[in-house]
């Protein structure tokens, strides 16, 4: 099936047969939004930690007030054998020290709701960074690995992926259309086994034990890399699968069928290989949702550090390399362009101003000029 092609100026193919200039355009709306709500946020932490200092320094001066009273009182008092003096001196620390715990109570409680304030201020901005990145994050991260992974957790099939660039790491939550499949589901399969058989004499045969109605339990996805496990309704059995380019291993329970030269020999092996080539197809097609969950920067959550801007300057430097080559193969100067071919022959050019672009980002303030100087733009 033809599908579409990317190329330069020039016709020379793309290195990404994605369109950059709308992944381009994206990540330029990516991050008019999400800048100011990472100010925002960063605003709010500051403001708290600010307000927590001033609520934290009258709790001191309470605490300091309190000792320095009763310290002074213990003196005033320390010779004096009055009853009445001791009475009327207890009565004073007793009253000190109960207005004394009431403002600190005062204090604490505002400092409680402060910070509970700002708590939820910023889980509600970086929800909403993490939301806005979710969709460019998907397939705008050109050369980023990833890594799958899915598992029955209470009769529902949920996964995760873990993709990876540089120092950056970024995490989604999968739900998948089907809450339980089957194997079947994807490629009917049969798997030899050793079983007694004979009424007078048992003597081990080979069986061909259907999986197809098997539930997949959990599937491990990375590079070439595939592992899967999946059981009958009943638990009786239970097959394990680990794959790759060069070798394979199953398993029914801890018995390994591929190792064993008579039944690796029953191997259905044209089946084995369409499910494996289904079971890496599966997080491509079967996924209904992708959410966002994290990003992190050096092994630290960006938004716990601060650190979003950093993330879209990682972004900046793939896609400025990729700007400039546009430029040095594109015939007019301030365009950034490429050719899309579709099938059937039909050639149509796409390209963004680089002033149109300087400009955009320029209003997002400094953190949008130094964007522009990692693409490449900011001299038109």
């Amino acid at each position: 099936m033809d599908s579409i092609k990317y190329t330069f100026q020039d016709s020379t193919e793309f290195p990404v047969q994605r369109d950059f200039i709308q992944d381009l355009q994206d990540f330029l709306g990516v991050s008019e939004e999400v800048i100011p709500l990472e100010r925002s946020a960063i605003r709010t932490k500051e403001d708290n930690r600010a307000g927590t200092a001033i609520l934290e320094k009258r709790i001191r001066e309470i605490d300091e007030f309190q000792i320095e009273v009763t310290g002074y009182l213990e003196n005033l008092t320390q010779e004096v054998d009055s009853e009445d003096i001791q009475e009327i001196k207890n009565k004073i620390l007793e009253t000190c020290a109960a207005a004394a715990s009431g403002k600190k109570d005062e204090n604490l409680e505002e400092l409680e709701k402060e910070t509970r304030i700002a708590r939820n201020e910023i889980h509600q901005l970086e929800t909403k960074i993490l939301s806005i990145l979710s969709p460019f994050f998907e397939a705008g991260i050109y050369g980023a690995k990833h890594a799958y992974s899915a598992a029955v957790e209470g009769k529902k099939l949920t996964g995760m992926q873990v993709s990876s660039i540089d120092d950056m790491q970024y995490e989604y939550d999968l739900t998948f259309a089907e809450d339980m499949i089957k194997v079947g589901d994807l490629h009917e399969l049969t798997l030899p086994i050793w079983v007694k058989a004979g009424i007078l004499h048992k003597e081990d045969k080979i069986k061909k034990l259907d999986v197809s109605d098997f539930h997949i339990m959990s599937i491990e996805y990375e590079g070439n890399s595939l592992s899967t496990v999946f059981e009958d309704k009943e638990g009786e059995h239970r097959i394990t699968i680990s794959a790759d380019e060069m070798s394979y291993l199953i398993l029914h329970g801890d018995y390994e069928i591929s190792g064993d030269e008579k039944l690796a020999a029953s191997i259905d092996m044209d089946a084995f290989y369409e499910l494996t080539k289904k079971l890496k197809q599966f997080f491509k097609e079967s996924v209904e949702s992708r959410k966002l969950r994290r990003v992190l920067l050096e092994g630290k959550n960006v938004m716990d550090e601060n650190r979003v801007q950093d993330s879209l300057k990682l972004i900046a430097g793939i896609y400025g390399k990729l700007i400039g080559e546009c430029v040095e193969r594109g015939y007019t100067k301030g365009e950034i362009s490429i050719k899309i071919e579709e099938p059937g022959g039909i050639r149509t050019e796409k390209y963004l101003s680089s002033p149109e672009l300087l400009s955009r980002l320029l209003d997002v303030g400094s953190e949008g000029l130094e964007l522009a100087g990692i693409l490449g733009i900011t001299e038109t």
